[in-house]
């Protein structure tokens, strides 16, 4: 009959089983450290992937608003938003340091050329005659003087630029 010869009683064979048994310990708590760390890393770049995946949508969402806006808006052409008035000869009329005076000349122009505002340019382009002409035949009255204006210059876009000459109007 044969028996299993008794290992277990020899320290050398304790010491190599000891050595096997707390080595596995080891080595499974240093899996488990690796592992542990290999998952924790790949969280957070997944939460920072899906961070950056919400961002890249939210700005596409409004690259595509933007898009449909300017779209739209080009079907609907630039519309005219604004008035700027310069005036040519103010110092052969000596008004240059009256500030008021200005004002309200300028403010009497504007008010000539209002109905521009909220207009297309293609369409204001195409009637800038009625607008020159709208300008150039009103007499500006101001205290006690009358002027006439004549346009110079008219630039035509978002803002429309009127570049003014004024001539005292005879009574």
């Amino acid at each position: 009959m044969m028996h299993i010869p008794p290992y277990h009683k020899r320290p050398e064979w304790q010491r190599f089983l000891a050595g096997v048994a707390s080595g596995t310990i080891i080595g499974y708590l240093i899996f488990i450290y690796m592992f542990g760390q290999l998952q924790e890393n790949w969280i957070e770049e997944n939460i920072t992937l899906r961070g950056e995946l919400q961002d890249l949508k939210q700005t596409y969402e409004n690259l595509q608003q933007n898009h449909e806006a300017l779209d739209e808006q080009a079907k609907k052409g630039i519309q005219v938003s604004e008035i700027s008035i310069d005036l040519l000869n103010l110092e052969e009329l000596h008004l240059e340091n009256d500030r008021i005076m200005i004002h309200q000349l300028e403010e009497a122009i504007r008010a000539e050329a209002t109905e521009a505002i909220g207009k297309s340019v293609d369409e204001l382009a195409n009637s800038v005659g009625l607008l020159i002409s709208t300008i150039e035949n009103k007499t500006i009255n101001i205290d006690d003087f009358r002027f006439q204006a004549e346009v110079k210059r008219i630039i035509i876009s978002e803002t429309i630029q009127l570049a003014i000459e004024l001539k005292k109007a005879e009574p």
